[in-house]
């Protein structure tokens, strides 16, 4: 078999030489920082992204709680309200520390892997819904700022638009 300027005698000789352009499935190549792969960075951040967008479905729940859940588990509606507002706190604090752990081990993988724009747009609005968030737990800018970061954070549009690019660039990458 003649290849370019090389003449290879047999498909074992030839997948030898080409180790540096054939997808052979060798991971030994891949790309670490710290020891982890990117891909499995990618991984780690896949998984923390479902759990920060738990929050989907924990509000609704939250609100529906508040509303009928002393008289539906016969319970006292001030103390009930009381642990329900304590748990509410704890998942909020979670969430955005979840949240924040997703864009960082994100971008880590980003720049372990060199990504296509499509999957850096999509990190960025990530960031912006972790950067609005963060104002909202703090309470650090003006009152006028955090609500535009309330409203920013609390629409569904940008994590949509960020989920989309995100899955679009995978697919353009991958």
């Amino acid at each position: 078999m003649v290849f370019g300027s090389s003449t290879f005698t047999s498909t074992d000789d030839f997948h030898s030489n080409c180790r540096w352009w054939c997808d052979d499935d060798d991971d030994d190549d891949e790309q670490k920082i710290l020891g982890i792969e990117g891909e499995d960075l990618g991984n780690i951040a896949l998984y923390l992204l479902i759990a920060t967008l738990m929050i989907v479905i924990w509000k609704p729940t939250f609100k529906w709680l508040r509303k009928y859940g002393p008289e539906r588990f016969d319970k006292e509606p001030r103390e009930f309200k009381r642990k329900l507002g304590v748990f509410n706190r704890r998942f909020m604090k979670i969430h955005n520390w979840i949240g924040f752990g997703t864009a960082v081990v994100g971008t880590i993988h980003g720049i372990v892997l060199e990504w296509h724009w499509t999957l850096w747009a999509g990190m960025a609005a990530l960031w912006i819904l972790v950067f609005s968030g963060s104002m909202m737990q703090w309470r650090w800018p003006p009152k006028e700022v955090r609500k535009g970061a309330r409203l920013l954070h609390l629409q569904r549009t940008l994590s949509v638009v960020a989920i989309a690019l995100l899955l679009i660039g995978h697919g353009i990458v991958d």
